[in-house]
């Protein structure tokens, strides 16, 4: 009864109407498919039809309320202690003022509905974008009432629920964008960031492509950190190919990549004061294609993973970075998620700690994809990402 009637004056806290919820609630999630997905949003390249841009409406309004309602069941079911922390309490409201707003909506039956769902929809995406900085303190700041197991069991729960959501989201966001240019008339070859692309999904992704383009602004991050940066060299099957969600990828290796780039300049500039960038050991980056994935290993001379640590790189919040390690002149954003980030004006370059475990949900998301980090300590990483050719369906139901 007292969990009761504490749910209770939460819902009425949140405003979200019993009801409403009740009935979304009665609704399972349909599992998110790759080959779903590309079946009902056209030909690659090209601009969806109007029967399949509403159909693609009419499964994102009935897929988004479903599983944002089952994110405010989630939050609302956390310890009393927990769910009044004001910034686990920001981000419920947030999925609560969401799921409210789409389970409202009308239904959508034409092009010019479709104009005004895509709208709202790329607000609440928009909204939703900072979200995991924020869930992030509120953890921190409530991890004395919640023990680790919960709290990663907890955070894997939401965090998989989010990329569903968001995939769902941006795909039809991205359908929607390119029905909109080929209505106004503009050019076959401008309605996708690829002619293999369907929506957000390349049916003929380049790992090296995207690599490259986070090797990119990695290198650069580094540089305005540390007045230098290690060079990245490629090697291997630099052809190879996939299907697959290419700021999926991106988000990845940037976060692989930030690890190497800070490892590999702080164990040279410890073990060679003064020296020179020129000086300093590369990170390679090997592709191999085999029958059933392409395996990318990243390699890099950046001291290793003390053995002691090896059992918490993909736990939640762990850092390697003390808060020794920032100063003023790095201090960014979101420095006071930890305490401990280390960042330029350009961004974050480490000490977030969810860099690795977000890593694994997205590569685990579909198929067989998987994420495993070999530590020589004392001299450096080797970090596999062995990314599936079996477009398959996501592997967790939440």
């Amino acid at each position: 009864m007292a969990s009761t009637l504490r749910n209770g004056m939460r819902f009425a806290v949140y405003g979200v109407p019993m009801n409403l919820l009740a009935r979304s609630l009665e609704n399972t999630p349909q599992p998110i498919t790759l080959p779903y997905l590309l079946a009902h949003g056209g030909q690659p390249g090209k601009a969806p039809t109007t029967d399949e841009l509403l159909r693609s409406a009419k499964y994102t309004q009935q897929e988004l309320p479903v599983r944002l309602a089952r994110r405010v069941r989630q939050f609302y079911s956390l310890p009393f202690i927990i769910g009044t922390n004001p910034y686990i309490q920001e981000v419920a409201r947030l999925y609560a003022s969401s799921f409210q707003q789409l389970a409202e909506f009308s239904p959508v039956h034409t092009l010019e509905d479709n104009d005004r769902f895509a709208q709202k929809l790329r607000l609440l995406v928009e909204e939703h974008a900072d979200l995991v900085p924020t869930l992030a303190r509120g953890f921190m700041e409530c991890k004395k009432y919640m023990d680790s197991v919960r709290i990663s069991k907890f955070l894997d729960a939401a965090l998989h629920s989010r990329i569903g959501i968001r995939i769902i989201a941006e795909q039809h966001l991205a359908l929607s964008e390119a029905a909109r240019k080929s209505r106004d008339g503009a050019d076959v070859s401008s309605l996708s960031k690829s002619p293999t692309s369907v929506g957000i999904i390349d049916t003929q992704m380049s790992p090296v492509y995207v690599i490259r383009s986070s090797g990119e602004y990695v290198r650069a991050l580094c540089e305005a950190t540390y007045d230098m940066a290690p060079e990245i060299k490629f090697e291997g099957d630099l052809e190879a190919r996939t299907v697959g969600i290419p700021v999926h990828l991106d988000y990845v290796m940037t976060e692989l990549l930030k690890n190497s780039f800070r490892a590999t300049t702080e164990t040279f500039l410890t073990r060679h004061p003064g020296g020179s960038a020129e000086d300093m050991p590369p990170i390679t980056v090997t592709l191999a294609s085999a029958q059933g994935h392409i395996t990318v290993r990243i390699r890099d001379e950046g001291g290793g993973i003390p053995p002691e640590n090896m059992s918490q790189i993909f736990s939640y919040a762990f850092t390697s970075v003390q808060p020794q390690d920032t100063n003023e002149s790095m201090a960014g954003d979101d420095s006071d998620v930890t305490g401990s980030a280390l960042s330029s004006s350009m961004g974050t370059l480490a000490g977030l700690g969810y860099g690795l475990p977000l890593s694994r949900l997205y590569l685990g998301y579909f198929g067989e994809s998987s994420l495993d980090i070999m530590s020589l300590y004392g001299y450096g990483c080797d970090t596999f990402v062995k990314l599936s050719k079996h477009i398959g369906e996501s592997k967790v139901q939440i």
